[in-house]
């Protein structure tokens, strides 16, 4: 799927399209915007998400960047495969059962063998709840 193919799903949930894992599937995101440079993405923090105190845990928060950063470097127009191998998230803020939050991701840079991304989730009023990077390692086609 390139990004032409993806930005069909604008104003959609991505689980609703045929290629997506378990893990996006259950997150549900639904995606905003995207275009070769940025994906943004929305997501509804439901009480299985939350800690005990009703604010998003921050094994979600990973697993949302995760999950937005991965698919917008497995589809930069091109046939990409490529796996996180590694991470990092600094949590900033916080969010609660029944808000919405979105992740931006982008493209920081793309190697032969390495995509570098960089992403942000933001509540709606702008405030940044977590930001993270990742190195995803292109895997051969062969």
């Amino acid at each position: 799927m390139n990004i032409s193919e993806l930005k069909a799903f604008e104003g959609k949930y991505l689980s609703s399209a045929i290629i997506m894992n378990p893990v996006t599937i259950w997150l549900k995101p639904k995606l905003i915007f995207v275009d070769e440079k940025i994906m943004e993405c929305e997501f509804k923090v439901r009480p299985e998400m939350a800690d005990p105190l009703g604010i998003l845990h921050g094994s979600i928060r990973a697993a949302m960047l995760c999950d937005v950063l991965g698919i917008f470097a497995n589809h930069p127009g091109d046939k990409v495969s490529a796996i996180t191998t590694s991470m990092n998230i600094d949590f900033i803020g916080k969010a609660y059962v029944g808000e919405k939050v979105n992740v931006i991701a982008k493209i920081v840079n793309k190697g032969k063998r390495l995509i570098y991304t960089s992403g942000k989730i933001i509540n709606k009023k702008k405030q940044i709840i977590a930001k993270g990077s990742s190195t995803l390692f292109v895997l051969n086609k062969e």
